[in-house]
């Protein structure tokens, strides 16, 4: 296996040669390079993205990887995507795109100057670096075939999630401000627009959208293709017809009109430059726990409620406990954001949520002796059934949100924070549960400004005062 200064050289030489080279020189510098790190005739692959060479690299029982080679000149600095809290480039999204049909677990991409390595599985940017020098440095052993043998890609450092927290706040802050910076656009409706996208990502990643939603998700894919293509003219026209549309068939509030945010994501200028940034993200940014992460900043009392791990409430647990069938759709739950932080509306919402799954069950059970009655059950026997069907144990997560909850909130933050958290977890929760998608429900309802005074508020404060016994000594 050659040194690291072996490898510098070749790369070197290879830019030097750039001028008057040709495929069979690709192909050699290519094979040398892979020479070096001891893989020697690794097998070529035919099915490739035009001007990439791409070899499989197997080291023996370990995952593979794919080794794709291109140009010199044709890949963007690893270092300036990384500063704009990018993971992927136009050309790296889409060879990691084309590794993921070669049956293959991680994608190493370099023009012999700038690298990048991918985990095509979760879709992590793994390391980059921008010059051979870098290379050598960065990546260590990682890519020898000694090493790969000895499982080496598998111990590559995976980044934590405060660092893709970090990023991907560092990127919707920016686009935030340059949105906000166009006239008639306050804060507010530039966290929107973010919002959206987020949701939008969130809600294509998981699979609860039936044949309806599949012509939503095919316009989203050609809006992305047309962002890269040469000539994006209607990309913004299109966008604010996509959210319009995305409002009117699955009642998604945050994507009401909003004229003064929708006059500016027209302009082709502003939507073209926003898509593509937004598609070259990882998709492991796209997390619950990861977005809700990247409102970990500010003061000190608002990080913590991000952070803050939810307690038991014994009132509460007792409160759900004694619910039955007949009372079932009068429960109802109270989270305050500032005492309790931004996980206790997800514990309540599933524990609300897991309530009427039992009372569900009983229900069945209990009409079981009825519908033995009859060898079939007739459509008047089924009717008077679902007549008495309490309305929690229909939609049941609609329900939860709808009616068995209230959220309270003290800031525009909080407010914002809340109502993404609580998209995100419906589009979990819909994809756990199975349950046929048809619209979300009114979230805008569940969240209020919260009262002077609760009534956990009061109960604290007018508890009777009992004094604690001393033992005398």
């Amino acid at each position: 296996m050659g040194t690291a200064q072996d490898i510098a050289k070749l790369c070197e030489s290879w830019w030097e040669t750039l001028a008057d080279s040709t495929k069979a020189e690709q192909h050699r510098y290519a094979e040398r390079f892979l020479t070096l790190l001891g893989w020697n005739n690794p097998p070529p692959i035919d099915r490739r993205p035009p001007g990439t060479l791409s070899y499989i690299l197997r080291g023996g029982s370990q995952s593979a990887a794919v080794a794709h080679f291109l140009m010199p000149g044709s890949l963007e600095s690893p270092r300036a995507l990384v500063e704009r809290g990018l993971d992927y480039c136009e050309v790296t999204r889409a060879l990691v795109d084309a590794t993921h049909g070669l049956n293959a677990s991680y994608a190493f991409i370099t023009d012999l100057h700038r690298s990048y390595l991918y985990d095509v599985r979760t879709d992590e940017l793994l390391l980059h670096a921008d010059t051979p020098a870098q290379f050598n440095q960065e990546f260590g052993g990682a890519l020898s075939r000694s090493d790969v043998e000895h499982g080496s890609l598998e111990e590559v450092r995976r980044q934590p999630r405060s660092y893709l927290a970090r990023q991907l706040r560092e990127w919707c802050q920016r686009w935030c401000e340059t949105l906000s910076g166009e006239p008639h656009v306050p804060e507010e409706l530039a966290h929107q627009a973010i919002d959206r996208l987020l949701v939008l990502r969130y809600l294509f990643d998981h699979d609860i959208l039936k044949r309806p939603g599949w012509r939503l998700q095919q316009r989203y894919s050609d809006l992305l293709a047309l962002a890269f293509g040469p000539s994006p003219q209607g990309c913004g026209q299109q966008l604010v017809a996509l959210f319009h549309d995305i409002w009117l068939d699955l009642k998604t509030e945050l994507f009401a009109a909003a004229p003064a945010l929708d006059a500016v994501l027209e302009q082709d200028v502003i939507a073209a430059p926003l898509l593509r940034e937004f598609s070259l993200l990882s998709r492991c940014k796209f997390t619950i726990a990861t977005i809700l992460e990247s409102f970990n900043y500010g003061e000190a009392a608002e990080k913590a409620r991000v952070r803050m791990i939810p307690e038991e409430n014994a009132d509460r647990n007792a409160y759900l406990g004694m619910q039955t069938v007949a009372t079932v759709d009068s429960v109802h739950i109270e989270v305050d954001i500032s005492d309790e932080g931004y996980r206790a509306i997800l514990q309540w919402f599933d524990k609300l949520a897991a309530l009427y799954d039992r009372l569900d069950t009983d229900f069945s059970h209990s009409a079981q002796p009825r519908t033995q009655e009859h060898d079939e059950l007739d459509l008047f026997a089924w009717s008077e059934l679902n007549a008495a069907r309490p309305h929690a144990l229909g939609d049941r997560l609609h329900h939860a949100i709808e009616h068995g909850l209230t959220v309270y909130y003290t800031t525009p933050r909080q407010k914002r924070t809340a109502r993404l958290m609580l998209y995100l977890h419906v589009i979990s929760r819909y994809e756990q549960s199975k349950q046929r998608f048809v619209r979300f429900p009114s979230i805008e309802g569940t969240l209020k400004p919260r009262p002077r005074m609760l009534e956990a508020d009061r109960k604290r404060i007018f508890q009777p005062y009992v004094q604690d016994e001393w033992e005398v000594i």
